[in-house]
């Protein structure tokens, strides 16, 4: 009796989250859905069969899963597909649900009735499980995006070796580009690429990289190249101008390490006033029994 009330609720459950879920859900845009019929851009890059891609893939394509911008950015930072990320949300979320599950059964295969508190338990599990890939998710952002500022400064140091060797400007990012398999390298290559068959300047490529990652000093990289290649003769200027984000880029680091050290200064007095308190107590115990 027990178990079939759990397997009510939780049928009741999932009907009531594809209520939701399709109540929510926006209409299919004809480029999506066009979209969908093209490999995915990394499995392009990466020269892989999107048919391999399994689960994933099949979620991604067939299901408009709901997803904020930021996710997607950081999606897009981290070099993970929507589908492996939702695949990892029905993963915690099944384990949520299934742990209390094999519990319920081992106490009823030993003859103990379970009673109620499986079902109240797995409910509260996948619901902490479908969060928990969120979770993990903005915990890696900061990591991401040091990640990214960082490869960001040797992207310009390639660049300006490139130029060193007379190169053009725009053969100078994408040969910088090409040397890393970084996803913010390849989504920068892409960039270039896509230009290169559009027959278009890239720099428009590299401030949309700016915005879509969340790295503004892209943006103003692309505003010196683009001028130094419509002749200006900015080489000096460049050069110059990636030393000046790299300097702003140490300078924000030493500022967060210093930060760091200030905020570890109260734990460090703690042991030292637990030893004169240790120190002070035993005479003013005397002091007051006399």
């Amino acid at each position: 009796m027990i178990a079939a009330a759990i397997v009510c609720g939780m049928l009741a459950g999932l009907g009531a989250a594809l209520v939701v879920r399709g109540a929510l859900t926006p209409p299919v845009r004809l480029g999506d859905a066009l979209a969908a019929l093209d490999p995915p851009a990394t499995a392009r890059m990466r020269g892989a069969d999107p048919s391999g891609e399994g689960l994933a893939a099949g979620l991604e394509n067939r299901v408009r899963l709901p997803l904020s911008a930021r996710q997607q950015q950081l999606l897009l930072m981290q070099g993970r597909s929507v589908g492996d990320f939702f695949v990892e949300k029905l993963v915690w979320t099944v384990a949520g649900l299934g742990l209390p599950a094999v519990w319920a059964a081992t106490q009823w295969a030993l003859g103990n009735p379970p009673g109620v508190l499986p079902l109240a338990v797995a409910l509260a599990g996948g619901l902490i499980g479908w969060f928990v890939a969120d979770v993990r998710l903005r915990r890696g952002a900061a990591q991401e995006r040091r990640a990214a500022t960082d490869g960001i400064h040797t992207f310009f140091d390639l660049v300006v070796l490139e130029r060193l060797a007379n190169s053009s400007a725009a053969q100078a990012a994408a040969n910088a580009a090409s040397i890393s398999g970084a996803p913010l390298f390849r989504r920068i290559s892409a960039g270039f690429e896509r230009a290169r068959m559009e027959q278009t300047q890239p720099w428009d490529e590299l401030r949309s990289v700016a915005r879509q990652w969340d790295v503004p000093e892209l943006a103003d990289f692309a505003d010196v190249m683009q001028l130094e290649e419509q002749g200006a003769g900015l080489a000096d200027v460049l050069q110059a101008r990636v030393r000046e984000l790299r300097d702003a880029h140490l300078n924000a680091q030493r500022t967060t390490a210093q930060e760091a050290s200030e905020s570890m200064t109260l734990w460090m007095t703690v042991p030292a006033m637990v030893l004169g308190l240790a120190l002070l107590v035993p005479p003013l115990l005397t002091l007051l029994a006399t």
